[in-house]
């Protein structure tokens, strides 16, 4: 079956969107199996020769399936549920017993400890205290800020200097003055 290139392009669109039909498929299969693949399509090759191998049908052997059933009915009747002695149950229960209480000791002791106590009974008390405590750390935090008050200084002693720009300014001015006084007294 010879197909043109712009009907393979068609099929091969419809087959990654998964839409082909059974026919479609064959005929792309028969076509990459074959020997005259365009240039543009050989990349997909290798994909639809390995779906080619993929349908191969299986050989079937007849010896296998009494095989099968001879290792099957070889196997011994091994029992679902062997007796244990009575004196593992009895640890594993008593493991079991000593985990749980273990975790409810845990849970009991962190809830006793994660409560929260307050140590004042007057509310209007506890406002006081608090407003000292901070009071006390803007007061620290002031201090602590002080020193750095000097820097807005820095700036102070450079406001004079751009007075010094304006006579930098002037005296370019009067130095092309100058330059061209001196070239109109070269021309005489």
């Amino acid at each position: 079956m010879n197909m043109d290139i712009k009907e393979i392009q068609v099929l091969l669109e419809k087959y990654f969107e998964g839409e082909t039909t059974l026919e479609e498929d064959q005929a792309l299969l028969d076509y990459f199996s074959g020997d005259d693949i365009d240039s543009k399509f050989r990349p997909y090759q290798q994909q639809f020769l390995l779906l080619r191998s993929g349908r191969e049908p299986l050989v079937f052997d007849p010896e296998f399936e009494k095989r099968l059933v001879d290792l099957i009915s070889a196997e011994k009747e091994i029992p679902l549920h062997k007796q244990r002695s009575p004196w593992i149950a009895r640890l594993a229960l008593a493991a079991a017993i000593a985990v749980l209480v273990g975790i409810s000791g845990v849970i009991v002791f962190n809830k006793e400890w994660s409560r929260e106590k307050d140590t004042y009974s007057d509310p209007q008390l506890a406002y006081a205290e608090a407003q000292k405590t901070l009071l006390y750390v803007s007061q620290k935090m002031n201090q602590g800020i002080k020193p750095l008050n000097a820097v807005s200084k820095i700036n102070a002693g450079a406001k004079p200097l751009k007075s010094l720009n304006k006579l930098d300014h002037s005296m370019d001015m009067l130095n092309r003055v100058s330059f061209m006084n001196q070239s109109s007294n070269l021309k005489k």
